[in-house]
């Protein structure tokens, strides 16, 4: 017997054959960073500027998108660590990306950008200075010692007087995950002052800084290349050392970095792994 619809089962083949190359098409699209979605993790102060460099990057790259998340680099890496689907990680210090690095995790690091530490109180307050500030009965907001912020914090606490030191430490009544909430705590006026970043006061018109000595430690930026292979992040990523992308860095409050060669990505990773997070980069003063 004859079957009824003799060339049905070559047609559905053909369609199947079909429907399988142009999945594997996307899947490449989108797995391999040719296309489709970027995903990038950053650093919360980074929320102002990382999405106007990444909409310059789009201009020459048409049809690329990204998908941005910024929260503290601490909790950023451990979802990174749990298996969250990411191709590029921005941290606000080299600690969390060496903590990627060593588990086998990242590749390419590079020192994007340096940032300072000042203390935020409103625009009308009374106090300018440290040693005010120490003396004042105030309460005042700082990160947890494991994110960027809060290391920092410490770091400049340690450069400063030990009486004045104390006297700051004893006023601390939170230890917050990110910056940007240590930011909102002085804008609503739950606190009185915050340890936040320069470049944080660049959002918040109704905030001024009271600044710290000279020689208070900065933070570096560090980003790292998650998913091996992801073309455009690879891309991305040396983009954000080029001219153009520290302009924008420079005119957001941050301080740019010598940029890195395109294309240098083994030899950065060989070079941060034998000397440590200055490797690759040094720091430029904004003019």
């Amino acid at each position: 017997m004859r079957p009824r619809y003799p060339g049905l089962p070559v047609r559905i083949a053909l369609v199947w054959w079909l429907l399988a190359g142009w999945l594997l098409a996307a899947w490449l699209l989108t797995g391999c960073g040719q296309g489709g979605v970027i995903r990038v993790f950053a650093a919360s102060s980074l929320t102002d500027v990382l999405p106007t460099i990444v909409e310059r990057y789009r201009q020459q790259h048409p049809g690329v998108e990204f998908d941005l998340s910024f929260a503290g680099s601490q909790a950023l890496a451990t979802q990174i660590e749990e298996g969250a689907p990411v191709s590029l990680f921005i941290s606000a210090n080299p600690v969390q990306a060496e903590r990627l690095l060593a588990a086998g995790l990242a590749e390419q690091p590079a020192v994007i950008g340096e940032n300072r530490l000042v203390i935020a109180v409103r625009e009308n307050a009374s106090w300018h200075g440290v040693e005010e500030l120490a003396a004042a009965d105030v309460l005042i907001a700082m990160g947890a010692p494991s994110v960027p912020v809060g290391a920092l914090t410490e770091s400049a606490l340690d450069a400063l007087e030990p009486a004045v030191a104390a006297a700051l430490r004893a006023k601390v009544v939170t230890l917050d995950p990110g910056v940007r909430i240590v930011l909102s705590r002085v804008e609503l006026g739950a606190v009185d002052a915050g340890y936040v970043y320069h470049t944080d006061l660049v959002a918040a018109p109704s905030l001024r800084a009271i600044e710290l000595p000279p020689e208070t430690p900065r933070n570096q930026y560090v980003a790292v290349l998650v998913s091996a292979g992801d073309g455009r992040a690879a891309d991305l990523l040396d983009f954000l050392g080029d001219d153009e992308a520290q302009t924008l860095l420079r005119e957001a409050g941050f301080l740019s970095v010598t940029p890195v060669a395109p294309g240098a990505s083994r030899e950065r990773t060989a070079a941060w792994r034998a000397g440590g997070s200055r490797a690759g980069a040094e720091p430029r003063a904004a003019p």
